[in-house]
C-alpha cells in the first residue's frame, strides 16, 4: 500500500492561520483546500504554496470535509482545520505511523492554545482527534457541527505529540466563531423542547464550575479561568438560541 500522505482543509478567510499551518504540513505529499469564499488573500496564498485549492459553497462542515477527503489523490489523508499546527516531532511520528500495513486510523493528541498560552490541564488538552486515516477504509459523517471520522473496520492507534490548537487568538475572533457555533449547535439540536433549553441555560453557574475546577482549568491560571467563563456563556448562549427557535415555530403554527 501507497505511504503517501494528503492533507486536506476546508477554509475561508483564513490567512493568518493560513500563515502558520500550511508550511507545518510541508511533510505531506499534496495539500488540498476547499474553499467557501475568502476575499482576504488566503486563496492566492494557499496556491503561492503548491496547495490544490477548490471552491465550494459551505453548506455543512461534515459533509465539506468529506468533499475534500474525495479530492485527495493519495489513500492516506490527514484533516487538519486552519487554526491548528503540526510541530516537526509529530510529522516525524505520523511520517513513521502510516508506514504500517496493519492500521486504518490515528489518533492525534491535540492542545489547545488560547490567548497564546498552551494550556497543559482541562479537557482541551486530553483530547483525542481521529484526523488521519486511510480514504479506502473511511470518511466524515455529515453532521452540520462536531463532524467526525467513521471507519469501517477499525484498526487505530494513538501519537504521543500533540497537535496545537490555536483556535482564538483574540476575543473579537472568539466571539465571532462563539456566535456561529452556537446558531449551528441550536439548529442541530431543535428538537430539544423550550422548556428543556430553558431548564440547561439556567444551570450556566453549575457549568462553570465543571469547566473551571473539574475539568482544571484553574490550573492553567488568568488564561483558564477567561476560557471557563466564555465557554459557560457560550452554552448559555446556544441554549437561549435553542428557546428562541422553538418559541418562533410555535407561533408560526398559530
Amino acid at each position: 500500500m501507497s505511504s503517501k500522505i494528503s492533507a486536506v482543509m476546508i477554509a475561508v478567510n483564513e490567512i493568518e492561520n493560513l500563515k502558520r499551518s500550511l508550511p507545518s504540513l510541508s511533510f505531506c505529499d499534496e495539500i488540498v483546500i476547499v474553499d467557501s469564499g475568502s476575499t482576504d488573500g488566503s486563496i492566492e496564498y494557499a496556491r503561492s504554496l503548491g496547495c490544490k485549492v477548490y471552491q465550494r459553497d459551505f453548506d455543512r462542515f461534515g459533509s465539506q470535509k468529506s468533499f475534500a477527503v474525495s479530492l485527495a489523490t493519495n489513500d492516506w489523508v490527514f484533516n487538519l482545520d486552519a487554526d491548528e499546527w503540526v510541530a516537526p516531532a509529530l510529522a516525524r511520528e505520523l511520517k513513521t505511523l502510516i508506514e504500517s500495513e496493519t492500521l486504518n486510523g490515528i489518533w492525534i493528541r491535540s492542545r489547545l492554545v488560547f490567548l497564546n498560552r498552551i494550556f497543559r490541564f482541562g479537557r482541551e488538552s486530553r483530547v483525542r482527534v481521529l484526523r488521519v486515516f486511510r480514504k479506502s477504509a473511511g470518511d466524515f459523517d455529515r453532521a452540520s457541527v462536531h463532524e467526525k471520522v467513521v471507519i469501517r473496520n477499525p484498526a487505530e492507534t494513538t501519537t504521543r505529540h500533540h497537535i496545537l490548537h490555536h483556535s482564538y487568538p483574540n476575543l473579537e475572533l472568539y466571539l465571532q466563531k462563539m456566535n456561529r457555533y452556537t446558531t449551528l449547535g441550536a439548529t442541530a439540536n431543535a428538537r430539544m423542547s423550550s422548556v428543556g433549553a430553558r431548564v440547561h441555560a439556567l444551570l450556566f453557574p453549575v457549568r462553570f464550575l465543571q469547566f473551571y475546577v473539574q475539568q482544571l482549568n484553574f490550573l492553567n491560571g488568568w488564561e483558564g479561568f477567561c476560557w471557563s467563563l466564555l465557554s459557560t456563556h457560550a452554552y448559555f448562549i446556544k441554549y437561549v438560541k435553542i428557546s428562541l427557535l422553538k418559541r418562533t415555530a410555535e407561533t408560526r403554527a398559530e
